[in-house]
């Protein structure tokens, strides 16, 4: 006597709706996670990866993929909100069509709250979790996380969310700070399904499904949206393999940390320069004066009452011109400064002595969208260690495209004694993309370029980086 086979399962429909298909995929974290939980500076040790936040990386890296698609961007927010869900406004709720699912291998979970010092791996992205006066270092979660991600989807939108995961994987991360490799993923499974065989634009696009990534950028056209960074026109350069994801996440932080620390004048060459510079000034692991205009720019912003020098008199090559220019606000705003008020110490001294003459208050560049001052600007910079099938890393540089906000400018913004809000000091306002105000000579080598991520990328690619 024969049984009759089981039947199949079938998957079940969305009401009126398609198919729906499944994903899975097993993940593992490389670089330690930062933040990630409601709180800001603590992980959540009870929900470890969280599915609202995945959510909100999926949503991103989609954006990115499909942006260029859309001829505006209300017509972009529509497609997602279809998708992804939404609330808010006078709309009613938009229940997602991509349910989630985390399975976290809880014997993976290990957490770190030891201070962060200088020379520590991953200590330029780490530092603002380090401890101070008033707080503790920030806790962390330790690289080797692993966890099991779950997808059901419409048939019709597979692809779609197959690529946003893909994305996320490849150039995004979990928690905080992504965007300086923190959180960084690799696929425990699978990995020819999900990651490239190498750096090169071709295998990307043909892991893509032949998405339009990467290229030279173009303005968007009128009325596209314009202000979402996209996948399409981005550039990406790359380093040399390392097996350890480690390794080449210090890579590409350094190439992060060296150009906007630079201090080479603009006719030295070479890392060998940039330090027989800084010992000009004294110890390597401190370097001396910048020569990025804007802290030159602030001093002849905000002069002092009794109309006496500060510490440090602005350079004649950065004060000729009475415009502002900002050039590392492209690096992602708020960005707060703080100036040095004592010299450095004496051999045997713990603390230099004050400067008498002071230095400037502390301030923070903003920008302005036309109406406002807003604080927040996303980086369009995302450094990392990229994975690849065979098990190694590169590191990366991702310089997403998007155009900068019409009508706005960066502006730097001081909070004096007694105030609740911060004020606009007059005269500050500058382009996001200028690099020189006219008439200022380039003191960095770097500033002569005809833009910021021109800047970056070549002195990158200066260093031994290719682009894909």
């Amino acid at each position: 006597m024969t049984t009759a086979p089981d039947p199949l399962r079938l998957e079940r429909r969305y009401v009126g709706g398609p198919t729906v298909k499944s994903l899975r995929v097993r993940l593992m974290t490389t670089t330690p996670i930062l933040g990630g939980a409601p709180v800001p500076r603590e992980v959540d040790t009870v929900d470890v990866i969280r599915v609202p936040s995945i959510r909100g990386h999926l949503r991103f890296w989609w954006r990115a993929l499909y942006g260029h698609e859309c001829t505006e961007s209300r017509k972009l927010a529509d497609r997602e909100r279809a998708l992804w869900g939404g609330v808010g406004g006078l709309e009613q709720g938009t229940r997602s069509q991509v349910e989630l699912r985390v399975e976290v291998e809880q014997n993976s979970v290990s957490d770190d709250t030891t201070d962060i010092r200088q020379g520590d791996t991953g200590a330029y992205a780490l530092w603002p979790a380090r401890a101070t006066q008033t707080q503790q270092a920030a806790a962390r979660l330790k690289p080797g996380l692993r966890f099991q991600l779950h997808l059901k989807v419409p048939s019709t939108h597979l692809l779609e969310v197959e690529n946003a995961v893909r994305a996320w994987i490849l150039w995004g991360g979990y928690g905080g700070r992504t965007r300086r490799g923190l959180g960084g993923l690799t696929v425990v499974d699978e990995q020819p399904r999900w990651l490239p065989t190498s750096p090169s634009r071709e295998a990307l696009r043909g892991l893509f499904h032949g998405l339009p990534l990467l290229g030279e950028p173009s303005p968007p056209p009128a009325g596209k949206a314009r202000q979402v960074p996209l996948l399409e026109g981005a550039r990406l350069v790359h380093g040399r393999l390392e097996q350890r994801s480690e390794a080449a996440w210090n890579t590409a932080l350094d190439w992060l940390r060296k150009f906007r620390q630079g201090q080479a004048p603009a006719g030295a060459r070479g890392e060998g320069s940039l330090r027989r510079f800084a010992r000009e000034w004294g110890d390597p692991k401190r370097p001396g004066r910048s020569n990025w205009p804007e802290a030159d720019k602030i001093r002849t912003l905000l002069p002092k009452n009794d109309g006496t020098s500060w510490a440090h008199a602005p350079r004649a090559a950065y004060s000729r011109s009475k415009e502002a220019s900002w050039p590392r606000a492209g690096f992602g705003l708020p960005l707060a400064t703080r100036f040095q008020k004592s010299a450095r110490p004496e051999p045997g001294q713990k603390y230099g002595r004050p400067y008498p003459e002071g230095e400037p208050e502390d301030v923070e560049l903003l920008w302005h969208d036309g109406k406002d001052v807003r604080e927040r600007f996303a980086s369009p910079l995302i450094v990392k260690a990229m994975p690849l099938a065979n098990g190694s890393f590169v590191p990366i540089a991702l310089w997403l495209h998007r155009a900068w906000p019409d009508q706005g400018h960066v502006v730097l913004t001081r909070q004096r004694k007694g105030m609740t809000q911060r004020e606009e000091v007059p005269g500050s306002k500058a382009p996001f993309d200028r690099l020189l105000a006219p008439g200022d000579t380039a003191l960095y080598a770097p500033l002569q370029a005809t833009s910021l991520a021109e800047a970056f990328l070549s002195w990158v690619k200066a260093q031994g980086a290719k682009e894909s």
